[in-house]
């Protein structure tokens, strides 16, 4: 028989337990449950658009207040730049490719008095469809290259066509002054279907290996014209990762049946669709862009250490979206990532896409962004940045200044922060640390 203390106790004790679990479930989106670490000095990095350049500023809040371009920026000499953002060493990293003529990519740093510095140039002579860090490297990637001998001859395949199979990597080494170097690898017959593969992403393991979502396909038309590195899709229910060491050595291939390949597509670009969650986890999402797939939009697993995926997960985000299919992933903290979304049901190569919900990976959840602009009012947006369990999102609407909106991956709201006055547009955000 339970008394009177007992019963009190056990009360306390359920009370507590229930106030225990809220947490944790409102916690889940959090980078942790432990207290912060202090945060280190350094400042925001902005690019931004103007009428007629590019600039890059330095902010300390972007969470609120006003900047302007006018005296408070750099103006670069070329246009275009597609800005990445390494935490160690913590650098942005602009990548710029202009068709044949030369592309000087920068780096940039925080110097002790909390300026921008430029840190180091370097120069891209192949195109990019794919970026990434890896070890101590910035790396992009491009498929659909021709492959030479020793000679410098094109390799043919059976009709006597140039081959079209080669992808061509840029390592950019951050801890040696941005030096590059080139390396190409051939991908026929990569997953061993005769097919051969473009890659998107690049997610470093941290053991040496990174890996790299496949769009396996058949080699591409020689009549072709445009940018498209890829070919017909043979097998648009399938989806394949690579994990490949520091020298591009092919360690394995992630295969299963239960989504379509994993990779955003726009004109010639692939966009990411794989990332890491805190614990090691790597999710592997598909936005089921080939309309011949019968897969919905969704996501796999691979455990951290692990060798194959994990049989026992399967989210089937495309279900909780109502019909919407996504085009772009970014992580924010733990397991919650932000996705991008197509404005409508039917997905087409250059339709838009922004509309923005928050994906909890562990606890197969989706919610919509609320506090941001209608889709329809949304005319651009930048490269957001994760930082202290919140994601910073670069936003330009129709009749406002481009603005940072920050958005609460818990409660998926966002509110807006910094407004940009005299630029047309804020093309990314990173947190760069002296």
């Amino acid at each position: 028989m339970i008394n009177k203390t007992d019963r009190k106790t056990l009360s306390r004790t359920i009370a507590l337990g229930c106030c225990v679990c809220m947490s944790l479930a409102f916690a889940a989106c959090d980078k942790d449950n432990n207290q912060p670490e202090p945060e280190k000095p350094g400042a925001f990095f902005l690019s931004v658009t103007g009428e007629s350049a590019e600039y890059i500023l330095r902010v300390d809040n972007p969470e609120s207040g006003t900047a302007s371009i006018a005296g408070n920026s750099k103006t670069l000499e070329l246009s275009g730049y597609t800005w990445i953002f390494n935490e160690d060493p913590s650098v942005a990293v602009g990548l710029i490719y202009r068709q044949g003529d030369p592309g000087i990519g920068l780096g940039y740093t925080v110097a002790a008095d909390g300026a921008l510095q430029e840190s180091g140039q370097f120069q891209i002579s192949s195109r990019f469809t794919s970026y990434g860090f890896f070890d101590r490297y910035a790396l992009t990637s491009v498929g659909g290259q021709t492959p030479v001998d020793a000679q410098g001859n094109a390799l043919l395949d059976a009709g006597g066509n140039a081959r079209t199979d080669a992808v061509t990597f840029n390592f950019i080494d951050l801890r040696s002054g941005f030096a590059l170097q080139e390396k190409t690898i051939t991908t026929l017959n990569i997953t061993g279907n005769g097919e051969q593969a473009t890659f998107s992403g690049i997610v470093d393991m941290g053991n040496g290996e990174f890996l790299t979502g496949l769009v396996v396909s058949q080699p591409r038309d020689p009549n072709a014209t445009g940018g498209a590195s890829s070919g017909t899709i043979t097998y648009p229910d399938s989806v394949w990762v690579a994990a490949f060491d520091g020298k591009l050595g092919l360690k394995r291939i992630y295969r299963d049946n239960r989504i379509s390949y994993s990779s955003g597509r726009f004109r010639s670009q692939y966009y990411s669709q794989i990332g890491k969650a805190d614990n090691g986890d790597v999710y592997v999402f598909s936005g089921s862009y080939e309309t011949t797939s019968s897969r919905p939009c969704g996501a796999l697993r691979i455990s951290k250490g692990a060798t194959a995926f994990d049989p026992a997960y399967y989210f089937n985000i495309e279900e909780k979206t109502g019909g919407f299919r996504f085009r772009k992933v970014w992580h924010i903290s733990a397991a919650c990532f932000l996705l991008e979304l197509y404005n409508d049901l039917a997905v087409s190569a250059t339709g838009a896409a922004t509309q923005y919900g928050v994906a909890d990976m562990s606890a197969k959840t989706f919610k919509w962004v609320t506090g941001i602009p209608a889709k329809d009012k949304i005319t651009a947006t930048g490269l957001p940045a994760a930082y202290g369990g919140k994601m910073y999102f670069p936003i330009t609407a129709q009749a406002a200044d481009p603005a940072i909106y920050i958005i609460d991956p818990a409660a998926a709201t966002a509110v807006k922060g910094l407004s940009v006055t005299g630029a047309t547009g804020i093309n990314a955000i990173g947190r760069l640390t002296q």
